[in-house]
């Protein structure tokens, strides 16, 4: 008899062990608090434990507040999907416990559509199980960071400052851009990068006389990854990506890595001489019975951040 329930402190030790056994590294029981009971928004964990109290599978999704084309409320993302070795496809306990989670999600008042990044082997197998959908393919971009930081100080460039959290002024540069998705709060921001556990974030507030923008780079090994990147459209912000560059390099690191702008910020990575680096690809679930969710989520911005969360 398998039992599916929210997941408990003490089931947090064996989830260590099992994210340890099928993803290389453990879900601390810190992250796992970060993560699910300490965001701006909703959390939901939840177990496949048998008789003994083993758990067999996990399963998460968190809702955060977002706008989209004719709304504005919560939406929810997929994260943490995982179950114990038996064999091979899709475990029946992960199977059971994802559509026991995913019930009643979304609902009503949130967002049409939940998001995830799922792998395209565990999509083909969600999509049997769970009524996952395709919803788009995200090209990364790498480079070199000792060309560009090279450039510092060749144009005039924004003033930037550094430090490792946001205040208002991040907000107030996200809604600068115009852009649909998660809403980039100081409250979301700092829960994201300041407060995450075992993780390390830099923030870059970018300043010009007309505008303000920021940036927000996750440490990863020797590469700087463009979590965040936010840079109202024609205010010659992104003149600062050298200096960013030549700090991030004095720091230890030696490449960086971006997801694509959203068209408000169309060109915003011309000459840092980057180069494709791989996809990541976005799948979705609508309502059970509802129309397809996909024409809502157009023009939906998924940054790098997203992605990294799960």
């Amino acid at each position: 008899m398998i039992e599916l329930r929210p997941t408990t402190e003490g089931d947090l030790p064996q989830l260590a062990g099992l994210f340890a056994e099928r993803f290389g590294h453990p879900l601390m029981p810190e992250e796992w608090e970060w993560k699910y009971r300490r965001l701006p928004g909703e959390g939901r964990s939840a177990v496949a434990v048998d008789r003994e109290g083993r758990v067999l599978a996990h399963a998460g999704a968190v809702r955060l507040p977002a706008r989209w084309h004719g709304g504005e409320g919560g939406i929810w993302q997929l994260a943490d999907f995982v179950a114990a070795p038996a064999g091979s496809g899709l475990r029946p306990p992960l199977v059971e416990l994802g559509r026991w989670l995913l019930s009643d999600l979304p609902g009503p008042r949130d967002a049409p559509w939940i998001f995830g990044f799922p792998s395209e082997r565990h999509f083909r197998l969600g999509e049997r199980a769970f009524g996952y959908l395709p919803l788009a393919r995200i090209e990364e971009r790498a480079g070199d960071l000792a060309s560009v930081a090279a450039e510092k100080g060749v144009r005039a460039a924004p003033t930037i400052e550094a430090s490792d959290h946001c205040g208002d002024w991040a907000e107030a540069a996200w809604e600068a851009c115009g852009v649909l998705g998660v809403r980039r709060t100081a409250a979301f921001l700092n829960w994201r990068y300041h407060s995450r556990p075992g993780r390390y974030y830099r923030f870059y507030r970018l300043g010009s006389p007309e505008a303000e923008g920021f940036a927000v780079f996750a440490f990863v090994g020797t590469e700087a990854r463009a979590a965040e990147l936010w840079l109202p459209r024609g205010r010659g912000l992104e003149r600062a990506l050298p200096a960013i560059a030549a700090d991030l390099l004095g720091s230890g690191l030696s490449s960086w890595r971006f997801w694509p702008p959203p068209p408000a910020m169309a060109g915003a990575l011309e000459g840092l001489r980057l180069a494709p680096a791989g996809e990541v690809f976005v799948g979705c679930r609508g309502r059970a019975g509802a129309p397809d969710p996909r024409p809502a989520a157009a023009g939906f911005h998924y940054p790098m951040g997203d992605w990294d969360l799960a």
